[in-house]
């Protein structure tokens, strides 16, 4: 028999602790920049595929009230005078003829955490956006398939007879089709927006909600505090929201977690085939899918780092999922 204080606080665990860890890489993300290197949608390819921990010095020219043009110039040496800016970058000399003294020239640099893309984006500030788009598309995929499932799983439990069979037949329609698949074709038909792919990716996976609250449903609509709510005239939404759905919340946080790890796999798969979020709105699966060449030309850190996101996050989930069943599970004790 187990410890019963073992599994009393399945919150305090490791697992949540990196979900909480990527739930605030999400959040730094609101503090990058939106301009000049580091905003994840900023192209410099002088910058292209920079390793981790790589600093870089650039000149901002402020903007010319003349041509209204801004320039960000990457620099390992420069001079300026009247005529011009001359500088070097990576043993290359550029030189820039349109300096006009009415502009301020400004030096910054700039820390490249993880190094950069190909196109010389701030790797970090993409992923920790990425985490943003996977988090909120596995977030409301996993409502969505909650507010699907948990009501017709209860209906078809509790009232049996034509609705039980009607909705199971659909559930199995459902399942009949792999969830890759018909996340594609909603996608195709509907658009690729963030609200199509995690509207997409819930309506797949409702099914497993309504079986397992159908089945749980099934054993308590005959236990005797159920019939005496009948015998006492309460409405049948009043029995399952007050006498039922207290007694399975707890496989439905277990579904909740588990869709969670579901929706952001499936959030990624489908960017990595061009058909989730698009450019040039990162996601980790996108990343992966513009850089994998990379792995067999020395530059493997494009790919892995996003690759490492995925699968911390979902192994993160699946663990919580696990410990909130085994907290749940009373015959353990």
């Amino acid at each position: 028999m187990r410890d019963r204080k073992s599994s009393r606080h399945p919150l305090k665990s490791l697992p949540v602790v990196l979900i909480a860890c990527f739930i605030a890489l999400a959040f730094s993300s609101y503090f990058l920049p939106d301009k000049k290197p580091g905003a994840y949608d900023h192209i410099q390819l002088e910058y292209s595929l920079l390793p981790p921990l790589t600093r870089v010095q650039f000149l901002f020219l402020e903007e010319n009230p003349e041509s209204d043009v801004e320039r960000i110039i990457p620099y390992d040496s420069l001079f300026l005078d009247s005529d011009g800016i001359e500088h070097y970058f990576s043993k290359r000399k550029k030189v820039y003829s349109n300096y006009h003294r009415q502009q301020t020239a400004q030096q910054h640099s700039r820390l490249f955490l993880l190094g950069t893309d190909r196109f010389g984006r701030d790797l970090f500030a993409r992923v920790a956006y990425g985490s943003r788009v996977s988090l909120s598309i596995g977030f409301l995929a996993m409502m969505v398939s909650l507010l699907v499932g948990v009501p017709l799983g209860a209906i078809a439990g509790y009232l049996g007879g034509l609705a039980d069979r009607v909705i199971m037949w659909l559930a199995s329609v459902m399942w009949s089709v792999p969830s890759i698949m018909l996340v594609m074709s909603f996608t195709l038909v509907f658009g690729k927006s963030l609200v199509q792919v995690f509207v997409a990716v819930g309506i797949t996976m409702w099914v497993d909600v309504a079986r397992t609250v159908r089945g749980k449903v099934l054993t308590l609509r005959n236990k005797e505090y159920i019939l005496a709510a009948q015998i006492c005239g309460l409405s049948s939404f009043r029995i399952l929201a007050v006498h039922i759905f207290p007694n399975i919340l707890g496989p439905i946080l277990i579904l909740a977690a588990s869709h969670f790890s579901t929706a952001v796999l499936l959030e990624s798969g489908i960017s990595f085939l061009g058909l989730g979020v698009q450019p040039p709105t990162p996601s980790w699966g996108n990343i992966i899918r513009d850089h994998y060449p990379y792995l067999l030309m020395g530059k493997p850190w494009v790919v892995i780092l996003p690759a490492i996101c995925i699968v911390g996050l979902i192994l993160s989930l699946i663990s919580l999922a696990n410990r909130l069943r085994d907290h749940f599970d009373v015959s353990s004790y």
